[in-house]
């Protein structure tokens, strides 16, 4: 019975928001005040969109909660050897805009450089410039990002920024400081480089719909499916047999697109790997929302592989908020009007990652949206009916033109 009164009481909360929502849900309470960090369950996260952008907590009183999501990326740190500065040319700063470096490169061709970084809190976009003459600039990496600014025991840390190979003898460094404060970057260079995960990310794993496999032209083709579109990170193959293999895989997702007036299904491939015996059977994927996945695997004239279970797994969000004890709140989330919400609190707030409290959304509940009532019809207004009379007026014209045909025969006898 409190279990009914509860979900009426969250029911009728979200009904007097006056807005529309294909999932609702509540906050368990939390015994005191303060920043608290909130896990999106599988029972949520495919209904709402993949940015979060129609994500809401409300309190009793039917107003927003601020939130912000809360970075779920690895702790990496970068330990570098045999470091070797470049040589900086210049640097610029335009308060609130953007702060430039440019820099020599050393050698015939480059793609990567090692960042000295005083410790930072927060994220940097950058992007990166080559240059012949110091004039005419190109681009090499549009927009790059620097995240885990900060070593828990120095009082900087190196950075590795990997770019396409290029043979510019200048290159240029622009970090984007219109929404962020300017970073201190102390020096730039090559050295022997290596990054540890220090935190690593735990990854969840997807409930499928239905997995199902053929065989075609020497290819297993693999379809997994989901009750809903669902934002996918990672795939994980167990093979039982044979014992040694090496095979081309290929993932991807099918589309249906308009070519002149027809409909026509066509591929989009979202990555390719090799599936080796000697090499871990982990394949991380670029963010990538569907409900249908399909992997095709080349067995050319080896045998099939023997793939008892697959695992799709998934980044898990969270969601940063300020909530008070012992209060009732509603979450909602699937209401594609719904625009980013603009809070503050990202901006006041300095948060340990995995350092807060946890506070979990229980008593999920769908709100299935009302389909109009079809509009009723005269007879006549139906298709059937037009059809009727097409042919009735066919037949009345097919009577008259025959005895026309047959008057006129009689008159020339």
């Amino acid at each position: 019975m409190k279990t009914w009164i509860k979900v009426l009481v969250m029911l009728c909360t979200v009904v007097a928001f006056g807005q529309s929502h294909t999932v609702a849900g509540k906050l368990e309470p939390v015994n005191t005040d303060g920043l608290y960090l909130i896990p999106i369950p599988q029972t949520v996260r495919p209904y709402a969109s993949a940015d979060m952008r129609d994500f809401r907590i409300w309190d009793v009183k039917g107003n927003q909660v601020p939130y912000f999501v809360q970075p779920t990326t690895s702790y990496t740190n970068t330990t570098v050897s045999n470091f070797s500065a470049f040589t900086i040319l210049s640097s610029t700063r335009i308060a609130d805009s953007s702060a430039t470096y440019v820099f020599e490169n050393p050698d015939k061709t480059i793609n990567q450089a090692v960042l000295s970084i005083a410790n930072y809190q927060g994220r940097k976009n950058y992007r990166l410039e080559g240059s012949h003459d110091e004039n005419q600039w190109f681009g090499i990496v549009n927009r790059g990002e620097l995240q885990d600014l900060n070593h828990p025991e120095d009082t900087s840390v190196y950075k590795i920024i990997d770019f396409p190979i290029c043979n510019y003898p200048y290159l240029k460094i622009v970090f984007d400081d219109r929404n962020s404060l300017p970073l201190n970057l102390l020096e730039i260079g090559k050295a022997t480089a290596e990054t540890i995960n220090l935190v690593p990310v735990a990854m969840e794993e997807l409930q499928t719909a239905d997995i199902t496999f053929s065989e075609k032209d020497k290819t297993t083709q693999i379809h997994i499916s989901f009750e809903r579109p669902q934002t996918i990170n990672q795939l994980r193959l167990d093979i039982a047999a044979p014992e040694l293999y090496s095979r081309r895989a290929t993932l991807y997702t099918v589309y249906e697109r308009e070519v002149n007036r027809n409909m026509e299904t066509y591929r989009k491939t979202i990555t390719s790997f090799d599936i080796r015996s000697d090499n871990a059977l982990v394949f991380d994927v670029t963010n990538i929302v569907t409900q249908d996945l399909y992997l095709d695997i080349e067995n050319k004239d080896n045998p099939k592989l023997q793939i008892p279970s697959i695992h799709i797994m998934q980044k898990p969000v969270y969601v940063v908020a300020n909530l008070k004890a012992q209060q009732a709140y509603t979450i909602t989330a699937g209401d594609e009007a719904l625009s980013t919400p603009d809070y503050d609190i990202s901006e006041v707030t300095n948060t340990i990652k995995r350092g807060l409290p946890i506070a979990n959304i229980s008593t999920v509940t769908y709100i299935e949206s009302k389909k109009p009532l079809e509009e009723s019809r005269s007879f006549w207004q139906h298709p059937w009916f037009m059809w009727c009379c097409i042919g009735l007026a066919a037949l009345i014209i097919f009577y008259y033109a025959f005895t026309l045909i047959k008057d006129m025969n009689a008159n020339t006898k």
